[in-house]
């Protein structure tokens, strides 16, 4: 059965109206929902073979339930690639001495211009949040709509900033030279990788987009 365009839009809107809110999570079952009934074996009508299609993929129930079952599948693989990003940070040579020497600059700044270590914390902590407002921009110039994949892309991206923001209200007064240091190299870790996985869910999307 080969299915035409009115088809296609029909099973994308029913998919929307049960409660798939994301674009990018439709797309991939709306494709899944037209390659079942495409290979669907028999006479029948396209209802009588959406409605098997969607037995057979286990969505004919709770959409709701499928919807946050994405979300969950979702971050599990983003969460996964950033870790893996980090991973790589801290195996490449070049990038390792590159956040070692970026601990031990911070920690002569904070020995000897301790009455600017706040200024200059604030200024490594605010440098990234600016890529990230910059790059939220762009997505949204972009338009590419509620993608769960761009969601986690910058959820990902802001982890570093999240995580930081406890421990920074912690530190203790004494060794803040060597205690503040150590938090803003692993703040400026995960933000990095945080942002190579930003990358990837924005190409991803584009991609996407062009199909």
């Amino acid at each position: 059965m080969k299915l035409t365009k009115e088809n296609i839009d029909f099973i994308d809107n029913y998919l929307k109206k049960g409660g798939i809110k994301y674009w990018d999570v439709r797309l991939e079952m709306v494709d899944h929902l037209v390659s079942d009934i495409e290979n669907y074996e028999g006479a029948a009508d396209f209802e009588t073979a959406f409605n098997h299609s969607l037995v057979n993929a286990g969505w004919d129930k709770n959409l709701k339930a499928v919807h946050m079952q994405s979300w969950k599948s979702t971050n599990k693989i983003y969460r996964k690639i950033h870790f893996n990003e980090i991973l790589k940070l801290l195996k490449n040579p070049s990038t390792l001495i590159g956040f070692i020497a970026f601990y031990f600059l911070f920690n002569r700044i904070a020995v000897i211009f301790s009455e600017y270590l706040k200024l200059i914390a604030f200024t490594v902590l605010l440098v990234p949040i600016l890529v990230l407002l910059y790059e939220s921009f762009k997505t949204w110039i972009k338009k590419l709509g509620k993608s769960v994949n761009m969601q986690y892309g910058l959820f990902y991206f802001s982890f570093g900033l999240i995580m930081i923001n406890l421990p920074l209200q912690l530190l203790p007064k004494s060794y803040l030279h060597l205690w503040l240091p150590f938090l803003m190299t692993v703040y400026l870790l995960m933000m990095v990788a945080g942002y190579k996985v930003y990358k990837y869910a924005y190409k991803k999307m584009l991609k996407l987009k062009c199909l």
